[in-house]
């Protein structure tokens, strides 16, 4: 798969969800990539030094699309630049999804935050394969959903649930899933704390369980080894950015 650094220009941006922003920035239309996969982007902003990692939300006629929440000086400024405004983008990088799963039965996808990127492109990814999904997303309040982005999906809050929102964290909604699909392959990704319970419910069962890990990275390419985790046996530590940061769960210390 061919990986490009490139000046990309935003076109343009609008908020999906609170102080949560899809971002349409001109890329080189060579490039092609996977649910899972990412680019890091050198946002151009003062003082901020490093890149930062992006899950890919699309990749279509020369344009990415990559759903940015507002934490600090980086993303905030990025939400909020001009159209026509230039950023460095390198990418795709990292380990995608698997185009096959063991299971059978149903893939269950759970979902946090901005972890609902790579989620929703494996969603499209495997419905055109007609898979059985269980695609279930959680936040903390109703706003904090990005809307647009989940068709389909069951949605857990933590705090005052809208019509068609169930109250509660997004774990019940696995562990009901999977009781209904005992034999179902699992996806998440999300905040640590989602995914290492996800982690937790999935491996109890011996599910076949996928995460995407959300770490802090630096390069990009497995150099500044900023986001190393254990391998399972502990024998090596793996960098996300260029092991992942898609593993299976048996293949890291995780939980």
């Amino acid at each position: 798969m061919k990986r490009i650094l490139s000046a990309a220009s935003l076109l343009r941006s609008r908020e999906v969800a609170s102080k949560t922003w899809i971002l349409e920035l001109a890329y080189d239309s060579r490039a092609s990539f996977r649910a899972g996969q990412f680019v890091m982007v050198q946002p151009r902003v003062e003082g901020c030094l490093l890149p930062r990692p992006f899950s890919i939300l699309a990749l279509d006629d020369g344009v990415l699309q990559i759903l940015v929440k507002e934490l600090g000086k980086g993303s905030s400024a990025m939400a909020h630049k001009a159209p026509g405004s230039v950023m460095e983008i390198f990418g795709p990088l990292g380990r995608a999804f698997p185009s096959e799963l063991s299971s059978r039965e149903a893939l269950i996808l759970v979902a946090g935050g901005v972890g609902i990127v790579p989620l929703r492109c494996l969603q499209l990814e495997f419905a055109k394969l007609g898979t059985r999904l269980i695609p279930i997303m959680g936040a903390r309040r109703a706003h904090d959903l990005p809307q647009e982005l989940l068709d389909g999906w069951e949605l857990w809050v933590e705090e005052d649930p809208q019509s068609q929102m169930r109250e509660g964290l997004v774990t019940r909604g696995l562990e009901e899933a999977l009781q209904r699909f005992p034999a179902a392959t699992v996806a998440c990704c999300g905040p640590t704390t989602m995914m290492k319970e996800v982690a937790r419910i999935a491996a109890e069962r011996d599910n076949e369980t996928w995460v995407c890990l959300e770490e802090q990275m630096a390069c990009g390419a497995g150099v500044c080894r900023s986001c190393v985790i254990p391998a399972a046996d502990g024998s090596r530590m793996r960098p996300v950015c260029k092991e992942g940061p898609v593993f299976p769960l048996n293949e890291i210390q995780y939980g």
